[in-house]
């Protein structure tokens, strides 16, 4: 099975840190946070990884060349400019003719993939996204209210639940179907792709876990990760 890795980003939260190196190279009890991914991958026998770079890329290749030293065969996308979380697979697509996984190159994660790839192979759909939960509290009381204006329920500064969503995918090759011949700007998987799997009423699925994930996206998650 094939991986690709989203590795473009600016990281543009994580200022002044990815002022001269980028994120993916960033640190986490001193090993970039990239090659976590890439053993984390080679540890479930994906070892054929393609990484899509923009920002400060060069880095990135530099330092990993073709993954010989870790064990793994790495190819590189460059973006010239941003094309975005699906963007980037458009110019790889006819390499990925079977079941593959796409990652962002700021994901860490201890889920079992086995059981993630052997899920999405038992739901028979276009792709599967690994989703955690998550509460949002709400800082005010919140009235429900009947057509009358009555109040039917008040909850007091409730706590929601719901499934948020990763950057771990296991898609298949018809998701190539879905996208356009061409387009301007970014191409999100997310705003532009899975809308329309689920408008031709296409499989898409979901997969909620509760191992250990984190999304190195802001200062703070920085530092919970070189803590863990």
């Amino acid at each position: 099975m094939k991986a690709v890795i989203l590795a473009g980003g600016k990281g543009k939260r994580l200022r002044p840190l990815t002022y001269a190196i980028p994120k993916p190279l960033l640190p986490i009890n001193e090993r970039p946070i990239l090659e976590h991914i890439i053993l984390y991958l080679k540890k479930y026998d994906i070892t054929d990884i393609t990484i899509s770079l923009g920002y400060l890329g060069y880095q990135i290749k530099n330092y990993f060349d073709d993954g010989s030293d870790l064990g793994v065969n790495i190819k590189y996308i460059t973006e010239d400019t941003p094309l975005g979380t699906a963007g980037c697979l458009s110019k790889i697509k006819d390499t990925l003719n079977e079941t593959f996984i796409l990652m962002g190159g700021d994901n860490i994660t201890n889920l079992d993939l086995n059981k993630f790839i052997e899920y999405h192979n038992e739901k028979k759909g276009v792709g599967t996204v690994a989703l955690f939960e998550f509460e949002q509290p709400v800082e005010w009381g919140v009235y429900n209210l009947d057509n009358t204006g009555k109040v039917e329920k008040f909850l007091e500064k409730p706590r929601f639940k719901y499934l948020g969503g990763t950057m771990i995918f296991c898609l298949e090759p018809e998701i190539f179907d879905f996208f356009p011949d061409t387009f301007e700007g970014p191409l999100n998987l997310t705003d532009h792709i899975i809308p329309k799997i689920l408008e031709a009423n296409k499989g898409f699925y979901g997969y909620p876990f509760n191992d250990y994930w984190l999304d190195i996206g802001r200062i703070e998650d920085y530092d919970k990760a070189n803590k863990k």
